[in-house]
């Protein structure tokens, strides 16, 4: 199997369109549905609904789409490996994360793991919730920093071990432009007309379940989208264009800590959000083990 033809298959997937992805590679559009039809005459089934003005993956096209990651990541991680081998050490651990500010704790973990298991060689990777979940049962990972908000990270009969260190509330972030900054806190009533943002890398519902499960009963939120670069995302909400959510207590200087964007608490009760480390306790990977002993001795 072509190796690139997975690589526009996830971008294809991810943007949800082949002019996007043929403009992001200066290829025609053509040469782009050409190489996915390929694909598809490969498995033999059809993994996308094509429409007028819009491309969305189809069930075949959603279970194939955590197996091609896994293959490309597998991919990406080996040739990473066989260029360090000259660095590496006896243990190594791998570790994912959902987003840029679980990111933060993750740093400062790694670097307490350097400094008391030197030998430990650590691999890093972003993931889907969703993705970081199966890569753990797999074993392409060995723990996963994630976020629980408004429902639980992971279905109760999975067997993997969820230990929380961090805990906060999820505020709204918008333009010091935007009227509502000047209210200390902000209604979902005030947003019926405003397009609200959320940023994860992957094709992921997770953090859109997260928001409308936090809602109270029967309010709903027809304006929730997501975007793919946390760049994005700030400059639509520094222009007042959208608003968007994030886990206070982890904005200071990180990608959110901008003077153009002010960040004000919804008047929920239930914006309560978790940091967790995802495990599996079976993982007899000696370096998981040297992590966990440091975060709850510290």
């Amino acid at each position: 199997m072509d190796l690139e033809h997975l690589h526009l298959f996830l971008e294809v997937a991810q943007y949800g369109s082949f002019k996007q992805v043929a403009d992001r590679h200066f290829i025609s559009q053509r040469a782009v549905s050409k190489q996915i039809r390929q694909l598809e005459s490969e498995l033999g089934v059809t993994l996308f609904q094509r429409k007028a003005n819009a491309i969305t993956l189809n069930t075949q096209g959603q279970f194939f789409w955590a197996e091609a990651q896994d293959i490309v990541n597998h991919y990406n991680n080996a040739v990473h490996e066989l260029h360090g081998l000259d660095r590496l050490t006896s243990q190594t651990l791998q570790i994912g994360y959902f987003s840029i500010f679980e990111s933060h704790l993750l740093k400062n973990d790694v670097h307490a793991l350097s400094q008391n298991y030197p030998d430990v060689h650590v691999t890093v990777r972003e993931e889907s919730n969703e993705h970081l979940i199966k890569s753990i049962h797999r074993g392409s990972l060995d723990i996963a920093y994630s976020i629980a908000y408004g429902k639980t990270t992971l279905p109760e009969t999975t067997g993997l071990t969820v230990l929380p260190v961090f805990t906060g509330e999820m505020v709204l972030g918008l333009s010091r432009d935007n009227p509502l900054a000047q209210q200390t806190k902000i209604n979902v009533a005030d947003l019926q007309e405003t397009p609200i943002l959320y940023y994860t890398p992957e094709s992921s519902t997770f953090l859109l379940e997260s928001f409308l499960a936090s809602l109270p009963q029967g309010q709903q939120a027809d304006h929730v989208l997501r975007v793919t670069s946390i760049e994005h995302m700030q400059l639509l909400v520094a222009l007042n264009q959208a608003v968007a959510f994030y886990p206070a207590g982890l904005l200071e200087n990180g990608p959110a800590d901008t003077p153009d964007i002010v960040y004000r608490p919804f008047a929920l009760d239930s914006q309560h959000y978790q940091i967790v480390m995802v495990y599996d306790p079976q993982n007899k990977n000696p370096a998981l083990h040297d992590l966990l002993h440091l975060k709850q001795t510290n």
